[in-house]
């Protein structure tokens, strides 16, 4: 009877195993097609950035316009912790428009850039959650496999 409840155990340890397994590589998929989306929208951004220099010449869209150190800028976008320690973004709808910085009628392959980033930061913040995620499972694998190997 005893060698049947321990054979039960272990069979629950081995298929509990078996889950945190498959969430890993499932959490490694979703995390390498959000990297990969990172790349594409870093490379839409800076295209359209360059569109907008090469529309409106270099001093129009360049560092000249962001204001300086002495100056009082308001965030806009903000990444924040949660109580169950995973981040999100928040935007704060009072701040001016960064974009502004650079004229009112700009260019609409600066807005786009604008686009582009603002979701680079918002699936980095996925990627850091999902990598948040893949390491608790990874240490609840560590666990389980002691567990069965004390077994």
């Amino acid at each position: 009877m005893e060698m049947k409840d321990e054979n039960t155990q272990l069979a629950k340890l081995c298929e509990s195993l078996d889950e945190l397994t498959m969430k890993q590589v499932d959490l490694v998929d979703e995390q390498l097609v959000l990297m990969s989306k990172v790349s594409s929208l870093l490379t839409s951004g800076f295209i359209d950035l360059a569109k907008s220099r090469y529309i409106s010449g270099e001093k129009t869209v360049s560092t000249t316009q962001i204001p300086g150190e002495d100056s009082v800028v308001e965030a806009v976008t903000t990444v924040n912790r949660t109580s169950t320690n995973r981040l999100t973004v928040s935007r704060n709808e009072e701040g001016s428009d960064p974009i502004k910085w650079f004229g009112v009628l700009v260019p609409s392959s600066l807005r786009q850039s604008q686009q582009a980033f603002k979701q680079v930061l918002e699936t980095a913040v996925d990627i850091i959650n999902i990598r948040r995620e893949w390491l608790e499972s990874l240490e609840e694998y560590r666990t389980t496999s002691d567990l069965k190997s004390s077994s």
